[in-house]
């Protein structure tokens, strides 16, 4: 018993902390969450190149 209640609650820590790196979708605002799925499945439909956040931020700087 002892050891599963050690676990539960690192499950919860670890969900919490999930949490707090990757926000569940529910935080934004359902208009923004919509432009992200659009904009994914308009990348993966014309076989756009996807950009890791670092060269996509210098992109735009450019």
């Amino acid at each position: 018993m002892m050891l599963e209640e050690i676990f539960s609650q690192l499950k919860e820590l670890e969900k919490k902390f999930n949490e707090i790196k990757y926000p569940p979708e529910t935080a934004f605002q359902p208009s923004f969450a919509s432009k992200i799925r659009k904009a994914e499945q308009d990348s993966l439909l014309h076989n756009l190149p996807a950009f890791e956040l670092n060269e996509l931020f210098e992109k735009v700087e450019e």
